[in-house]
């Protein structure tokens, strides 16, 4: 069984980076950047949605995590402060790199 785990999406860190260096409230304040409990089996859902045609593995994780990381509203308003909606979700992440690898399957770009 693979440990539940919580998600942030990279250009979300980038940009809690960027937050963190001009916000002066936050000035040597810790950021938690938990965008959203998940498992892998949220993740092989996603996958089923956005690819019906393949075929993935049964569920096989133990759920989410029934926690809850209480600081994360500081940052996620941080988001918000550099005019994001706020968190990037697992879907909105999942797609994203979905369509990059397509463009690189379809050779419309090079991987980096």
């Amino acid at each position: 069984m693979i440990p539940r785990q919580y998600f942030v999406d990279v250009q979300d860190v980038g940009r809690l980076h960027v937050a963190a260096a001009v916000l002066h409230r936050v000035r040597g304040q810790r950021i938690f950047g938990f965008a959203e409990r998940y498992s892998w089996d949220s993740i092989l859902d996603i996958l089923r949605r956005l690819e019906p045609a393949r075929v993935f593995p049964e569920k096989f994780s133990g759920g989410e995590d029934p926690n809850e990381i209480e600081p994360r509203h500081k940052a996620e308003q941080m988001l918000r402060d550099l005019g994001r909606p706020g968190w990037t979700s697992l879907e909105e992440s999942v797609r994203n790199l979905v369509e990059s690898l397509r463009e690189v399957d379809a050779g419309r770009t090079v991987p980096k």
